[in-house]
């Protein structure tokens, strides 16, 4: 496998933390912070990497795209995706409607949760 990697932020701790993170997820297949930190005090740390003000969406994404590149090459891929919608009306008492979780059902404002866009990349020869 592939290593993947940050390699574009302000900061080199943040760098290497990113880093860490990204080792584990890829290494791992597990997406939860809880499951994939080994203690307590690592969980903290992903989740202040995460909230960080030098850390945005945009340096994440860049750093994934550029990841995503360097992977596919020259070659021919094919990108299969899916939408999928999370739900999240049980935790309605303490999620609050945002920028980033709003209603995912058209017809009324009862939904709350957003949409996901999963892809996944294979090679078009193998």
């Amino acid at each position: 496998m592939q290593t993947r990697y940050f390699e574009d932020l302000k900061d080199k701790r943040l760098l290497n933390r990113g880093n860490s993170i990204l080792n584990r997820l890829f290494s791992t297949s597990v997406y939860s912070i809880r499951q994939l930190a080994e203690s307590d005090s690592e969980a903290k740390a992903m989740y202040r990497f995460l909230q960080n003000d030098n850390v945005s969406e945009a340096d994440i994404v860049r750093n994934m795209a550029s990841n995503c590149v360097s992977c596919v090459g020259s070659k021919s891929v094919l990108c299969i995706q899916d939408t999928s919608e999370v739900n999240l009306i049980n935790h309605r008492n303490r999620i609050q409607k945002d920028n980033y979780t709003g209603t995912t059902n058209g017809k009324s404002d009862s939904g709350l949760g957003f949409f996901i866009h999963p892809s996944f990349i294979i090679d078009s020869q193998t």
